[in-house]
């Protein structure tokens, strides 16, 4: 056999078995996205790392590695063909396109204030204090800052605006020093007083700003630039955002799978949110860039070289004629290659067509997602803002009124906390079709949990508004069909503000109106009520008093006192009630009823509930080392503390740490709380019983619950409310309601205790009814734990004795 036909017969073999090996072979191929290190490598690599793994995920026929390089490495990379991808900033991309032949994806889409953005550009800083810089020619003489030559935002973009205004930075200003990557170095530096002035990316600032990183007005920008739709603070032009790339080598499906992957991924995936971005978009022109380029005369626009063919035909005639016949060549191999790939071209070009068709539907699914809630599909706050807006100009222009009306579910907590999420959800989404077909108003948002914005621009006196208000409350009313329920009702709290009369603002409108919901709420729910500005005096209060609250628990200005617990057959103090006080630095000692619904609104109540817990323990003991007769204790939970599923373990460890056996301790809870919560409470309150301690009912007969229900969960003690004992003996009813809940009470094995007891014949008749104990102002008020240690003294007199004397 001929060499020849040998050599062709091994060659078609090995391409015949190539696919052998690649079908065998069960791991897709790798390719590997290069880019540039924009922050140190591990903050990059975090961040893209996630938008790799998405183009894992969703492309099966392939796998995708991140590969994190410097300016140099990335170079090197794309020229040895080492990356399939490449993920460069814009100036970077525009120089590779030209010298290596890498050609756009897709354009990253950066978000910033809520807003999808585009372009980005340069900030030129300088400190606030130098009144003698403000316009770019007063940089004349001045040291600048950039970060690296080949960076567009962090140099380029400004170079070229000092060459718009004619300046020549190497030779005008005093000193150009590039700091290198990251762009914060030339921050820190402006600061320390390295520079005059410094350039850096856009939206860098914004974000130092935000994480307290530098100080408010420490840096002022030069000539601020105000461009329509562009949050960020910037002084040069805009130019498009990275580009996401591919190599030459890189195969054309997969290069088209990455795209159309790019510009489907939704803005809350999590590639998205964990990078930092919005999304990705179709590639965008850099025309911009490449004038900038040229402008300035930087690669690949520097200085090309001059062939002088004439000189060359004289001198050396046979170069002229070499070249003008590979011209003839190349020409040929050209025209046969545009036939070869022609067809090619033809399906890129439907492909991209295919892409761009889904990038619009895309766009506008994002468009839609960002303005309306994802649940009801209600307009959100954001869109509720832009027609806020709208509804006002078109008011001032009429002289016309708008209400803003803010509407809060009440206790929709406990649909979810008993009925489960889901009903809860379900709930909401019956609500907003409800509200979208049967409401007219302006606009109809939700923005947040149960709260729900209606904006009226239809109405001009107070009594219209009144008439929408309750027929919105009595849309909410009306029952819902959901989890097995047929009627399930919920109410709800309006607070109502109106422009001009109270604001100007969208915000203030809307706080004001949540103000008000709150007053509502306060009047008893399933009501309205309109703004005024003692509410606003009332919010300031509740916040103050949440802030000194914050300080109070941070510097330990809690105390706590105890009130008396007498036996009513003995007449001796045998145990006590624990009650918090705050000991305020300025406005001395403040009562529970100022702090404590604050505490429960803000979520405090929950460490203010652990301190008395735990002070109220360790008093005992010292009580006893005192030689004091042995004293039980109560201490009040309230509703948020009930609900934590770690209470019974931190109970037990608040026990082991004060050294007080569990059978002295009580833990009251309110009988509102109690039936509201029974579901969730069940399960924790016989954790609780099975650490030994006794459980206490605070305040019963102001709530619903029936004493059979109460033994259900294992209750020792019952406390009669102050309420149905102030007026013993003298009030009928009150005697007959007290007299029945010790009979009752007593036939279910309970002890009862009888709160605030005044007087002695309050006293008397409850001893005389079987009444176990008592506590109130005739034996003493909460006093400091050293003024009732004495009162509990071996030698003291008995209350009941002193009481009646």
């Amino acid at each position: 056999m001929s060499r020849p036909r040998s050599l062709f017969l091994l060659l078609a073999l090995l391409f015949g078995a190539a696919p052998v090996f690649v079908a065998a072979s069960e791991e897709p191929p790798t390719y590997t996205i290069g880019v540039l290190a924009f922050e140190d490598h591990d903050a990059t690599a975090a961040r893209w790392q996630p938008t790799a793994d998405y183009l894992t995920e969703t492309i099966s026929e392939a796998q995708f590695r991140l590969h994190v390089l410097d300016y140099p490495d990335l170079n090197r990379a794309v020229t040895e063909g080492e990356l399939d991808f490449v993920l460069t900033n814009t100036g970077h991309y525009v120089r590779l396109e030209a010298e290596l032949g890498v050609t756009r994806l897709a354009t990253l889409i950066e978000h910033a204030y809520g807003q999808p953005v585009r372009e980005f550009g340069g900030v030129l800083l300088v400190p606030a204090e130098r009144e003698d810089l403000q316009t770019l020619s007063d940089l004349r003489g001045q040291r600048l800052l950039a970060v690296d030559q080949d960076s567009l935002g962090g140099w380029q973009a400004g170079h070229y605006e000092l060459h718009r205004a004619g300046i020549d930075p190497f030779e005008d200003l005093e000193s150009v020093t590039f700091t290198g990557m990251p762009h914060r170095r030339v921050i820190d530096a402006l600061l320390a007083g390295e520079a005059d002035a410094g350039m850096v990316r856009t939206g860098l600032l914004e974000s130092l700003l935000e994480a307290r990183e530098i100080p408010h007005g420490a840096l002022r920008v030069l000539q601020p630039r105000e461009t329509a739709d562009f949050p960020l603070a910037h002084s040069t032009r805009l130019y498009p955002e990275w580009p996401f790339s591919r190599l030459d080598g890189t195969p054309d499906a997969i290069a088209e799978a990455v795209s159309i992957a790019l510009m489907s991924l939704p803005m809350d995936h999590p590639a998205a949110q964990e990078g930092g971005y919005h999304g990705w978009s179709a590639p965008l022109s850099y025309a911009p860039v490449h004038h900038l380029f040229e402008t300035l005369g930087l690669p690949p626009y520097d200085s090309a070289f001059v062939l002088d063919l004439s000189a060359l035909w004289d001198t050396h005639p046979e170069i002229p004629l070499a070249f003008l016949s590979a011209l003839l060549l190349l020409t040929a191999a050209a025209i046969m290659y545009y036939r070869r790939i022609n067809t090619r071209l033809t399906a890129e070009v439907e492909q991209r067509r295919e892409v761009e068709t889904r990038l619009r539907a895309h766009e506008a699914r994002l468009a839609y997602q960002a303005e309306h809630d994802p649940l009801t599909g209600l307009p959100n706050r954001v869109l509720l803002q832009q027609r806020l807006d709208a509804a006002m100009a078109a008011a001032r222009q009429s002289s016309g009124r708008v209400a803003v009306l803010f509407m809060d579910l009440d206790r929709f907590k406990n649909i979810n906390d008993s009925l489960g999420h889901a009903v809860g959800d379900e709930l909401l989404q019956i609500l907003g079709d409800r509200l979208k077909e049967r409401f007219q108003a302006q606009t109809v948002a939700r923005i947040g949990g149960d709260e729900f914005i209606v904006v009226l621009d239809d109405v001009r006196d107070r009594p219209g508004i009144e008439s929408r208000a309750r027929e919105l409350l009595e849309l909410v009313a009306e029952s819902f069909a959901i989890g097995g329920w047929r009627d399930l009702q919920v109410g709800a709290s309006i607070g109502i503000s109106l422009f001009p009369d109270h604001a100007e603002a969208p915000g203030e409108l809307i706080t004001q109106a949540d103000a008000a919901m709150y007053e509502a709420k306060d009047a008893g729910r399933n009501t309205f009520r309109f703004y005024s500005y003692s509410m606003t005096e009332a919010a300031n209060r509740r916040l103050e008093i949440e802030n000194r609250l914050r300080r109070a628990l941070a510097q330990n200005e809690l105390e706590v006192f105890y009130q008396p617990q007498v036996q009513m057959a003995t007449g001796r103090i045998t145990g006590v009630e624990a009650l918090v006080r705050w000991r305020d630095p300025e406005q001395g000692l403040i009562t529970p009823d100022v702090f404590i619904p604050v505490a429960e609104e803000t979520g405090l109540i929950g460490a203010v509930g652990d301190f008395v817990l735990a002070q109220a323990c360790r008093q005992v003991i010292e009580w006893d080392r005192a030689g004091y007769p042995a004293l039980d204790v109560s201490v009040n939970l309230s509703g948020h503390q009930i609900t934590e599923p770690h209470l019974p373990r931190r109970i037990r460890q608040v026990l082991r740490d004060a050294g007080l056996e569990p059978r002295r301790l009580t833990l009251e809870i309110t009988e509102s709380t109690l039936m509201r919560q029974a579901e969730r409470t069940r399960g924790t309150l016989q954790h609780l019983k099975s650490l030994g301690v006794s459980l206490a009912i605070d305040d019963f007969g102001t709530g619903y619950s029936s004493l059979a229900y109460l033994k259900e969960f294992a209750i020792d003690i019952l406390k009669i409310d102050r309420t149905f004992v102030r007026d013993l003996p003298e009030n009928h009813n009150d005697a007959e309601l007290a007299t029945a809940i010790i009979s009752m009470a007593h036939n279910l094995g309970l002890d009862v205790l009888a709160e605030g007891v005044e007087t002695e014949a309050q006293r008397s008749f409850l001893a005389s009814q079987g009444c176990d104990a008592w506590q109130g102002y005739l034996s003493s008020p909460p006093m400091p734990p050293e003024l009732l240690g004495e009162l509990v003294q071996p030698d003291s007199p008995s209350v009941g004795r002193r009481a009646g004397s």
